[in-house]
């Protein structure tokens, strides 16, 4: 399928990304008539993402500016919809919860709370707010802390550090309850030395669900449970103990209830190929209890899994029920798309809602009205917001990027080839917009890009950073290879112990593919990738000279030590790799690129982030030491202040910097 784009105008650059906006966490009202969404743009002077919260009509298309804060975020509506509320940085710069009448008038401050608030859910009869914020042990339990001490820091649990959070080992979350009037103070109703997230009420107001591992010690278990917790509890004075809902045997999160607390419904999965294991819609009774998987047969598991590098905001999507329980929609990724589906309790099974190729990254339901608002991007453009109703179909609501359509954006194909085993492999080419890199032969160079997870998808979402690489005059190949995800759990699955195994041959058959079937040079070749990407970056390397220049970022070098360093690799031992390292430890040396550095013959520019605590930055210093010991050509760049989301998220000026670097190293060297 090749799309082509008839807008003729200027190339995209890197320093466009000072241009885009982007919609998130849209929230239709009860009634079905506005939504009020996040709208986040980046101040170019202050080098800074600047969110504030706007309204737009179902019916007019009409919208305005709801909040003038520079950081207001997770906008709520009340249950009457007469009111939102959300999450502000203004004043001392911890998220507080504000409320404000829709109608207008001046927002009031809600939350006191030290440390901020993370989240929060309104209370069925809108009359109370339940959220989520940090406690040190110190503010737990007496005695604990002065052993805190400047400068130096007493770490006794193994989950004690997070990417993009830092040192949590004194640190957990409670939910608390706070009354929507703002005459009384908050309540906290968890206990314990255990984290408490995503609260939900049931439809009596009674209780609040939430998601946590209340155990001996969650530092050793893999699962966790939804637990419910009296909603008028005060902890320690009134000690009400909590329920287990549930008994599960994996991961659980996203609950949400239904109905005269007769349904609870979850995602979650059993573990049964732990970190490859797709997630799935779960329903349990809370009186009852016994989960019931609701999607035995559906394969393509439960949420959005491609990614994308022009997003902001934008989170894990809950499933929805319908008032009376008797439907459930959800998000699922099916070959490169994301699209919304809906589960009927009548046993008519799962029925796709839309079928688009495109990437819906969340949405909300307004019963009333019975329709939909969606956050959606393609391959051509960054998300915006549209509605859907059986009876309106699809209706665009915003065009926040409407500045694109003077440019000349890349066309695209749509690939297919046998991969290892012969497995269908999908993928795409998007194309150079400009002529200036052909060579006497009329051949482009062309750049393989490798995502990371490795349990994530390309697919129909938007890439800046691709679109200023065809601009560029180069060739943008991605493809799915196995290990990700919407081509079903054995598909999925087929990495576990096996990085660098049918993972690479894919892509080595991707790149044969796209050098047969389109005008791309087989001597001007480039491949970059982050996180798992990098991984594969490393390891490519290292198997075949084919490629002329690789930049790896964010990536792993040592599969052994990352196991200790990084802030989730003690998984890795059960999740993707055959045992821990000592009780195999030549299994994690043979899939570690720098097993076999002195394979190198590829000029490699080595790109990190110093607070990267997902793949430390030790990795890429072990990598770039030894090429640099075996004099190989390898020049390390390192972001100060950076974490493992930097090409997502990070300032600004420095996303440009490290745009900008891919740029000039496949200049120098790939062409």
């Amino acid at each position: 399928m090749s799309q082509r784009m008839s807008e003729s105008g200027c190339r995209l650059q890197t320093a466009d990304l000072y241009r885009y906006s982007w919609v998130s966490d849209a929230r239709i009202a009860p009634d079905g008539a506005w939504v009020a969404f996040v709208h986040t743009h980046v101040d170019r002077e202050e080098d800074e993402y600047v969110s504030r919260i706007r309204v737009v009509s179902t019916e007019t298309g009409e919208m305005g500016e709801f909040t003038r804060g520079n950081r207001d975020y997770h906008p709520r509506w009340s249950p009457d919809g007469r009111r939102l509320a959300f999450l502000s940085q203004r004043g001392d710069g911890e998220a507080q919860i504000w409320i404000m009448p829709f109608a207008g008038g001046e927002p009031r401050r809600l939350t006191e709370q030290d440390g901020g608030v993370r989240s929060f859910a309104w209370a069925p009869e809108g009359d109370r707010l339940a959220y989520v914020a940090s406690l040190s042990e110190g503010e737990l339990s007496a005695g604990t802390e002065e052993e805190q001490e400047d400068g130096v820091r007493i770490i006794r649990k193994m989950r004690y550090k997070l990417n993009g959070a830092g040192f949590i080992h004194d640190k957990y979350t409670h939910v608390f309850v706070v009354g929507a009037d703002g005459t009384s103070d908050a309540r906290r109703i968890t206990d314990g030395p255990y984290d408490h997230t995503e609260p939900a009420w049931d439809p009596a107001g009674e209780y609040v669900a939430c998601i946590t591992v209340r155990c001996a010690d969650p530092d050793y278990v893999d699962y966790s449970d939804v637990y419910f917790f009296p909603a008028d509890g005060s902890v320690p004075e009134v000690g009400a103990e909590p329920v287990r809902v549930t008994e599960s045997e994996g991961p659980c999160s996203m609950p949400v209830l239904c109905g005269p607390g007769e349904s609870m419904f979850y995602v979650g999965h059993g573990n049964e190929f732990f970190g490859a294991t797709e997630p799935t819609l779960l329903s349990v009774s809370p009186l009852a209890g016994g989960a019931e998987d609701l999607l035995p047969d559906f394969d393509a598991g439960v949420g959005n899994a491609v990614g994308g590098d022009c997003r902001y905001g934008s989170g894990a999507q809950k499933p929805v029920p319908t008032a009376d329980g008797e439907r459930v929609y959800f998000l699922s990724t099916s070959l490169g798309a994301c699209n919304l589906y809906r589960l009927d309790a009548n046993g008519s099974g799962v029925t796709a809602v839309t079928e688009e190729p495109w990437v819906i990254t969340e949405f909300s339901y307004s019963d009333e009205a019975q329709r939909f608002a969606l956050v959606a991007e393609t391959v051509h453009r960054p998300g915006d917001i549209w509605t859907y109703s059986e009876e309106e179909g699809l209706q665009q609501l915003t065009a926040v990027n409407e500045w694109l359509d003077r440019y000349h954006l890349s066309s695209y194909d749509e690939i297919e080839f046998a991969g290892a085993e012969g497995a269908a492999i999908q993928g795409w080419v998007l194309h150079p917009s400009v002529e200036d890199r052909k060579d006497e032969h009329g051949e482009y160079p062309a750049i393989l890009q490798i995502h990371g997870g490795p349990h994530a998808a390309y697919g129909y979402g938007y890439y800046h950073e691709f679109h200023v690489m065809a601009a560029e005059g180069y060739g943008i190949l991605y493809v799915n290879p196995h290990g990700s995800r919407g081509y079903g759990q054995e598909f999925t699955a087929a990495t576990r112990c096996d990085w660098g195994g049918k993972d690479y041959q894919d892509l080595m058959r991707a790149v044969d593919h796209t050098v047969r079937e389109f005008s791309y040079s087989p001597g001007r070749l480039g491949v970059t990738g982050g996180s798992f990407g990098g991984f594969m970056t490393n390891w490519i390397v290292t198997r075949t000279d084919r490629f002329r220049a690789a930049v790896t970022q964010r990536s792993s070098s040592n599969r052994y030590s990352m196991f200790g360093t990084s802030d989730i690799g003690f998984n890795h031992g059960k999740y993707e790799f055959p045992g821990h390292p000592w009780d195999d430890p030549m299994g994690y040396l043979e899939r570690s690129p720098i097993n076999y550095v002195d394979n190198v013959e590829t000029p490699i520019l080595i790109m990190h982030a110093e607070e990267d605590l997902r793949c430390p930055i030790s990795q890429a210093e072990e990598w770039f030491v030894a090429l640099k010991r075996l004099q190989k050509e390898a020049v390390f760049v390192r972001f100060a202040g950076e974490n493992h989301e930097l090409s997502r998220s990070g300032t600004p000026r420095l996303r440009l910097r490290r745009l900008d670097f891919i740029m000039d190293w496949f200049d120098d060297y790939a062409l």
